[in-house]
């Protein structure tokens, strides 16, 4: 079985999530396994408080942004054109 690769198409050998994974092991590895297990949760947990505060954020920045919300009508006024 002979398999004819064309070299000058752009192909991806890897992702972009491999090289992310790629990262994280080797910080866990590296970083994580040398620490003692409650500076490890106080990592984990700090870690995890900033992704949840990063999402409620962006969940607040978008819907302050949406469209057709009547900031200045009141529930028994009609909205004026």
């Amino acid at each position: 079985m002979n398999v004819d690769i064309d070299m000058d198409a752009d192909v991806a050998l890897a992702s972009k999530l491999d090289f992310g994974f790629d990262v994280v092991r080797f910080l866990y590895v590296g970083f994580f396994s040398s620490l003692p297990p409650w500076a490890r949760y106080t990592v984990l947990a700090l870690f995890g408080l900033t992704v949840v505060y990063g999402f409620v954020s962006w969940l607040r920045k978008r819907s302050a942004d949406a469209p057709g919300t009547a900031d200045g009508v009141q529930a028994d006024e009609a909205p004026v054109r």
